[in-house]
């Protein structure tokens, strides 16, 4: 029969390797997967009716000219952010050849305490794009707010943003926004110590379990 403490080590090594990213129902954080997405505001060239915008089943598109940005509030109590390194940002670009290596979509992250980061990826090509940045360095920061860093499990509210580069405004761009989640989860040194004496205690259970048969 199993003893106790090694039943306890056990179940232990179980959940440190689902928080440690050993499932991949913990390997994210999604922040919008952008299903059914409305912007809470949308401003210049943004705004309607200057621009169409398409709320799709699985996507968010916008077609317009020029710079333009919108405002969402996303606060998620359930969603758990820290300890992300990185921002990645599905999306697939659109619009004339002269649009090519020039249109940059930019978000900006807001957590509770005021910080402000912009994460802007510019002189995109033309089509379909996985873009990701570190968590810890934006393009540049608007605000430090109270406390330096991102709070990531306290994120509120996002900007959306196109700056169409050299491309300016000499005709339409469609941005279709697919997803935007936190991914490279690294586990506290507290989870790893806690992973490695579940680790040897599953050991010590496999050879107890040889000898017995």
């Amino acid at each position: 029969m199993m003893r106790e403490p090694l039943k306890r080590l056990a179940s232990a090594a179980l959940v440190a390797a689902m928080l440690g990213g050993g499932s991949s129902a913990f390997a994210d954080a999604v922040i919008t997967n952008f299903d059914n997405f409305v912007s809470d505001a949308l401003y210049p060239s943004w705004a309607l009716p200057s621009s169409t915008v398409v709320s799709g089943p699985t996507s968010y598109s916008i077609t317009a000219t020029g710079y333009g940005s919108n405002y969402k509030y996303i606060e998620d109590p359930t969603r758990l952010g820290a300890g992300h390194q990185n921002v990645e940002l599905t999306i697939t670009l659109g619009g004339p050849v002269a649009a090519d290596g020039h249109l940059g979509p930019i978000v900006t992250l807001i957590d509770i305490d005021g910080t402000r980061n912009n994460y802007a990826w510019y002189g995109q090509t033309l089509g379909s794009h996985v873009l990701s940045m570190a968590v810890a360095s934006p393009t540049w920061v608007d605000s430090p707010g109270a406390t330096p860093g991102l709070d990531l499990n306290g994120l509120q509210h996002m900007h959306m943003q196109l700056d169409p580069g050299g491309f300016g405004a000499q005709g339409q761009y469609t941005l279709e926004w697919q997803h935007l989640q936190l991914t490279g989860f690294v586990p506290e040194p507290g989870s790893l110590a806690l992973a490695a004496c579940g680790g040897v205690a599953m050991l010590a259970l496999r050879r107890r379990k040889s000898r017995q048969s």
